[in-house]
């Protein structure tokens, strides 16, 4: 699913590499994770792969094709929960889910079963603004998922509430 070969990439305006010759692979079903001290590079690594960084030396393959060739369609084959969650915080729990499920080609999956199995289905009708840090953390998780992704990004969760 990801092939990494030869990794490198610089931040402008740094001299030193964020990342130098950084080589794995993930094969589709595998639970991968990123483990290391701080300013190792996990995380410019999974901007990287998702898109959010460019200018990268080496090779980041997804699903078979070069990172740098896929165009907004790669965006409908993956998922990220980002460690802060990214919602619309006027908008209740539903209306995020409804507002952000219409940027995808496929409608979102079963979104009142997955509020259910995170546990946010008495909440549903809640402003974000009222929610709590996991509660939110929830939602973001729920928004990551509910297109069908084929990979997965989970970016500094805890995943302990998932039923």
């Amino acid at each position: 699913m990801i092939n990494v070969r030869n990794l490198q990439f610089s931040y402008p305006k740094s001299s030193k590499e964020a990342i130098k010759d950084l080589s794995f692979s993930i094969a589709k079903g595998e639970v991968f994770g990123f483990l290391g001290p701080s300013g190792a590079g996990k995380t410019t690594t999974q901007r990287l792969i998702i898109g959010l960084l460019r200018g990268y030396g080496g090779s980041i393959e997804i699903m078979g094709k070069e990172r740098s060739k896929w165009d907004y369609n790669f965006y409908e084959k993956i998922g990220v929960a980002f460690d802060f969650p990214n919602l619309y915080k006027k908008l209740t729990a539903r209306e995020n889910l409804k507002l952000i499920g219409s940027y995808y080609r496929s409608a979102p999956k079963d979104i009142e079963g997955l509020l259910v199995r995170v546990g946010l289905e008495w909440e549903r009708n809640k402003k974000v603004e009222d929610y709590s840090k996991g509660m939110k953390m929830r939602l973001n998780f729920i928004r990551a998922i509910m297109h069908d992704p084929d990979i997965l990004f989970l970016m500094s969760l805890h995943l302990d509430w998932i039923q």
